[in-house]
């Protein structure tokens, strides 16, 4: 009978993906609203709004692979 780590914990990759999650939803809607209302200010249509929903989803994915790494790293730190 093989006994489980304590850090081979489901719960665990529950919370990494729920925090890209999160992330990247926070990162796009930043990026609309910030977009959105260059938009308005200078009445540019919807330009702004799609540049600032790139650049969300650019960060946020930029904040994933962090987030990744993080994890990834702490979880080698522990072996």
């Amino acid at each position: 009978m093989s006994r489980r780590k304590s850090d081979d914990n489901p719960w665990r990759a529950a919370v990494v993906v729920s925090a890209m999650g999160v992330d990247l939803a926070v990162c796009l809607g930043a990026g609309y609203w910030i977009g959105a209302y260059a938009d308005r200010k200078f009445e540019t249509g919807q330009l702004w709004t799609l540049i600032g929903m790139l650049a969300g989803l650019i960060i946020g994915a930029i904040g994933v692979v962090y987030l990744i790494r993080y994890f990834a790293e702490d979880q080698n730190d522990n072996e």
